[in-house]
């Protein structure tokens, strides 16, 4: 079937019953790539646990299932753009829903952890393109004031998937059947999606996309930088940072990768950049990308660190775990479904004030959390935590989305929302890094101080314990230094939102002078929420 080249913005006189239904049907079919996407996103992270004896790997080796994922999926998010421009999005998402398809299939059969980290590589490529994709149709294909509608039922459907029925349904089958079934659901999502895109997908959404040549210089910097540097920071604290001359050289590379790929991109010689930084000239949209990659490192904690307290530590089930998990994502849906509502509210304080009620929720869940952690802390007592965090997710999320591009150009907005989502994958990436270090650092000082404080002791204390054995005098020393590691590791949360705060005025927006001279990404427009949200400017 010939697709046509372009389609029409919604809601305009000229939108005819074909671009109708092929906007429909590329909307379903987003919702379910991305649905599909973040389901194995939070399944994978539930059941690290349980991959280990599977597939015969230590707790370590089995977090390179995130690691590897999220360097892929980086990689992905900053070739999203140019790549959609040169085949299409019809063909470039038809391919990457069935090469997620087909990757979830070799998840699910990997008898050994290279060959599930091949398949984990392929998903992340694939999977990295979904979201940034949506939100640039979002731009390219409704008309502003129609644009919030749409948006929120994507959010919902994505939130409820991926943080509430994800890991209940992952954990029941984790613990009834194997973790291996939880890659059913999003096979079969994708290939709906695939026949979505092919059969109704058109391959440009605005009549000013032009296929350019490859960055071929540029790709391989990007994923020389990104796998090097992924490589370095997963490591590290296995095998010893610097100590190690293997890592010292995957750290080297990584970096001068990354720094001549950010030259190349600016150099006049590069006639087609795969990312055009002229963007961040624009304050709203620097300011958005600081703070995503800072937002991208407090995700990082609902998406390893909780887990691997509540499985490691607290020794829950997989569905257990799951449906404390599920909180956060009720109330993360919960926000979404009264977002419109409590667009209002919010109508003097602006996307900044969201920003900054989001980012104080944010902190008093990591200090709850922090507050409550124990060996045997009753279930009851993290509903709350867990609840704030959902509602800081639920809230920070699309409000930064949408505030950053609040001045942004809808032509510039695949090239922007590449290197937004970028950042954010790279905060979350180093937001797991950080939490498993901090963890481990934490872990081995606390393990001393504990045994030096025991030998300390008066007599009559060291009489009683001369009953246990030294494996469980170990164990209890372990698990209480694990208790202390986790309360830092949340206390160290709570630092960086409140270190996020700071950043946050980068996105208030002053309009200036009128000047014939003014570029598209000056326009004035107000980064309030409502403004944004409503498409008033």
């Amino acid at each position: 079937m010939t697709q046509p080249a372009h389609a029409p913005p919604i809601g305009t006189v000229g939108a005819d019953k074909t671009g109708e239904v092929s906007r429909a049907a590329t909307l379903a079919a987003l919702i379910l790539a991305s649905a599909a996407e973040t389901w194995t996103t939070s399944g994978v992270s539930l059941t690290l646990t349980d991959l280990t004896g599977t597939l015969s790997a230590s707790s370590d080796q089995a977090s390179w299932a995130l690691t590897v994922y999220m360097a892929a999926f980086a990689v992905s998010i900053a070739l999203s753009d140019r790549l959609s421009l040169k085949y299409g999005n019809r063909h470039y998402l038809t391919a990457l829903s069935l090469s997620y398809a087909v990757a979830s299939v070799g998840c699910a059969l990997s008898s050994d952890l290279s060959t599930f980290l091949l398949f984990r590589v392929i998903a992340g490529f694939a999977g990295g393109a979904f979201l940034v994709r949506a939100f640039v149709f979002f731009t390219q294909q409704y008309e502003a004031t129609v644009r919030p509608t749409p948006l929120v039922g994507y959010a919902i459907a994505y939130f409820f998937v991926g943080r509430f029925l994800s890991p209940v349904v992952c954990g029941w089958l984790a613990d009834v059947a194997s973790w291996r079934f939880l890659f059913v659901v999003p096979t079969i999502l994708l290939l709906t999606a695939a026949w979505l895109f092919d059969r109704h997908g058109a391959n440009h959404w605005a009549k000013e996309d032009s296929r350019k040549p490859l960055d071929s210089i540029g790709i391989g910097l990007l994923i020389l930088g990104a796998v090097c540097l992924q490589t370095a920071l997963s490591r590290g604290e296995v095998d010893g940072w610097l100590e190690s001359s293997t890592l010292t050289t995957f750290f080297l590379v990584g970096v001068t990768a990354n720094s001549v790929f950010v030259l190349w991109e600016l150099s006049s010689w590069n006639r087609y950049p795969l990312l055009d930084f002229a963007i961040l000239r624009n304050s709203l949209a620097r300011g958005g990308a600081i703070l995503g990659f800072l937002v991208g490192v407090l995700l990082a904690g609902s998406l390893y660190v909780i887990p691997q307290y509540l499985r490691n530590l607290e020794v829950h089930s997989a569905l257990q775990t799951g449906v404390l998990l599920s909180i956060g994502g009720a109330s993360s849906v919960l926000v979404l479904c009264c977002f419109r509502s409590i667009i209002p509210l919010f109508a003097k304080i602006g996307g900044t004030g969201v920003l900054l009620f989001a980012l104080a929720v944010e902190i008093a869940s990591q200090l709850l959390f922090a507050h409550f952690v124990t060996i045997d802390t009753p279930d009851r007592d993290l509903w709350l935590p867990l609840a704030l965090n959902g509602i800081f997710i639920g809230l920070s999320v699309p409000t930064l989305g949408i505030v950053a591009f609040a001045t942004v150009d809808n032509q510039k907005a695949s090239n922007g929302r590449a290197m937004y989502y970028g950042c954010r994958q790279l905060g979350a990436s180093m937001g797991v890094t950080l939490s498993a270090v901090l963890i481990d650092r934490r872990m081995s000082l606390h393990s001393s101080r504990l045994f030096d404080a025991f030998v300390n002791r008066n007599l009559s204390v060291l009489v009683q314990a001369s009953f246990l054995s030294d494996r469980t005098l170990s164990a209890m020393v372990r698990k209480q230094s694990s208790v202390l590691s986790y309360a830092d590791t949340f206390y160290t949360m709570a630092f960086v939102a409140a270190i996020t705060v700071f950043f946050v005025p980068l996105l208030s927006y002053r309009a200036a002078a009128p000047s014939p001279t003014r570029t598209s990404l000056d326009e004035p427009a107000s980064a309030s929420l409502p403004q944004a949200a409503g498409g008033r400017t």
